[in-house]
């Protein structure tokens, strides 16, 4: 078994307090590496030439952009929630080229067709709107 020299400690310092600097520049490169990967026509760029792509002059640059982008879609993401929210009925056509009506619960759609069947004769059922948070009536 090796002894501890005086060599082997200052190595092992040394290697200690590379580590961060190790981590940061991995952390550095790899915004690099998920613009490649995320976007292909960018797979052969330099960074240098990324960071002129997105015309900025440096990472922490090119950083704050790419979270003003995240917080762009987020706000997008949150806009079209609340939008379906508000919306009754979704963009689905029926065979007359009428919009569905959207029942937002399962127990909704349940009581609508107990009542069509004992008022109207109809025998219907429903399913899950493909495009929608929500359920449509069908006849059988």
């Amino acid at each position: 078994m090796l002894q501890p020299t005086k060599t082997n400690k200052h190595f092992m310092n040394l290697k200690k307090s590379l580590k961060p600097i190790k981590k940061d520049l991995l952390g550095r490169e790899k915004a690099f590496i998920t613009i490649r990967q995320v976007y292909s026509h960018l797979s052969e760029l330099t960074n240098r030439e990324i960071l002129d792509y997105y015309h900025v002059k440096n990472l922490k640059e090119l950083k704050a952009h790419i979270e003003h982008i995240k917080h762009i879609l987020q706000q997008e993401i949150e806009n079209y929630k609340e939008e379906l929210e508000k919306i009754d009925t979704c963009f689905c056509i029926d065979s007359k080229g009428e919009f569905k009506y959207l029942y937002t619960t399962k127990k909704e759609v349940e009581k609508q067709i107990a009542h069509i069947q004992k008022t109207k004769y109809i025998k219907l059922d429903f399913y899950a709107c493909p495009y929608h948070c929500g359920w449509h009536m069908h006849r059988l």
